[in-house]
């Protein structure tokens, strides 16, 4: 049987990723949990809502609310997908009552605090030069960042006394002032095993970075990435998925910046190589012994955007399209059409192909593989009007032409779609 796994919150980048590395495994069953309306409800087809919000200051109270709430679900783990939540289940994870995805000891302790990181680490690794902002002289530019806090919130570079005041002023909380780095930055995904081996670290370029997350980011191959890695590995007790960031000092040595118990928002990187960071995580914490990966030796470039998922309140129960500039353009098989379709199949909806196709349809079906997919093919003469094909209250209609989905909808009453509206009919939901 599956384990069942509750991803709290969800719908943070790191809950989505985690999602995208699960969602096919035969091994896992995932739900996700949100306190507030977010993305994961769109994600998530086991969705939880209106769980207690928890981070780094819920109290054991809240935590047992918590444990209530998920109680009839039997989870055999829990993922944490945000810092302050892992953090505070570390404190509290003998309340929850299942296993929880967390480091041993006092790490999630250490890498939730910037400063207690930096004390760790500074005579292990090179650490920013922190900077006493009372001091009457001070070089600028410097660096200011929450010493609790993720992705970049809070963090901003301070380039003069004026500014530097004006944040003083800002009523910012805990802060940690430090050097400010001009080189390059990385993130080295890493993965280390139950007995604290370094199985995995893969080290990567932040190119581009947007709220924290690195949006297009390319491998780093250099064996100083590794050397850094097994320095601050063999230094803490982290199990399964975690990263690190660093960035280069004028010279292009590394110094660290941070050093974190979860993976990073943007390890599909690391997935798409072979390594899927949340997926062996899940089999460490169910008992598996993982002592290597697979890495493929091509090259990749990530690169990220927002993306559309759309929900309607639309039923039919049974679909019809056209061929030509609808499932196949310009030659080629529309791709989001097909998969709308087996979409169609997992559900049991059938799909007519209504077409006026002039050639030998069945031979150019067989020919790209379709012929199998529909549940009946109806081929009309120029003069025959489609709507007279259309049958049922709760058909939907689907066709390149404005003017065939003009007349089907103002005579048959039936919502109608363009190929470029294909994403409010597929739910990629598994």
């Amino acid at each position: 049987m599956k384990k069942r796994v509750l991803v709290y919150p969800c719908g943070t980048e790191i809950g989505l990723e985690i999602y995208r590395s699960v969602c096919h495994s035969t091994h896992f069953e995932l739900f996700g949990g949100s306190s507030t309306y977010d993305h994961g409800r769109f994600v998530y087809k086991n969705h939880i809502d209106h769980l207690p919000y928890l981070t780094d200051g819920s109290t054991e109270t809240e935590i047992n609310k918590f444990r209530q709430e998920i109680e009839a679900y039997h989870f055999d783990l829990i993922y944490p997908a945000m810092d302050g939540v892992l953090y505070n289940f570390s404190k509290y994870a003998h309340l929850l009552g299942t296993d929880v995805v967390l480091p041993v000891g006092d790490t999630a302790k250490i890498t939730r605090s910037k400063r207690l990181t930096y004390k760790v680490f500074e005579n292990i690794v090179l650490t920013p030069k922190i900077i006493d902002v009372t001091q009457p002289t001070l070089h600028y530019p410097i660096f200011v960042k929450p010493n609790v806090g993720q992705g970049s919130v809070g963090a901003q570079k301070i380039n003069s006394e004026a500014e530097l005041n004006q944040y003083l002023c800002s009523g910012a909380a805990d802060s940690v002032f430090m050097e400010y780095l001009a080189g390059r930055e990385y993130t080295i995904d890493c993965f280390t095993n139950n007995e604290g081996k370094l199985v995995y670290a893969g080290a990567r370029m932040r190119r581009s970075v947007k709220n924290g997350i690195s949006i297009n980011t390319v491998a780093a191959e250099d064996s100083r990435f590794r050397d850094f890695a097994e320095k601050v590995n063999a230094n803490l007790q982290q199990r399964g998925g975690w990263f690190i960031q660093v960035k280069e000092e004028e010279n292009g040595e590394l110094v660290l910046l941070e050093v974190s118990s979860r993976i990073a928002g943007t390890s599909g990187f690391a997935r798409n190589k072979g390594v899927n960071l949340p997926l062996l995580t899940l089999f460490l914490f169910t008992g598996q012994k993982i002592d290597s990966v697979i890495l493929n030796p091509y090259q990749i470039e990530v690169d990220r955007a927002l993306y559309n998922s759309v929900k309607t309140d639309l039923k039919y129960d049974v679909v019809y399209l056209d061929y030509d500039d609808t499932l196949v353009v310009n030659g080629k098989i529309n791709l989001q059409m097909t998969a709308f379709l087996y979409q169609c199949v997992n559900r049991s909806i059938p799909i007519v192909l209504l077409t006026r196709h002039s050639g030998n349809l069945e031979k150019e079906l067989e020919k790209k593989r379709l012929l199998q997919l529909f549940d009946k093919i109806v081929c009309i003469t120029e003069k025959e009007e489609k709507c007279n094909f259309i049958q049922g209250e709760h058909a939907i209609y689907i066709d390149d032409s404005y003017g065939e989905r003009l007349r089907v909808f103002q005579e048959k009453k039936i919502p109608v779609f363009d190929t470029h509206m294909l994403e409010c009919l597929l739910d990629t939901r598994l």
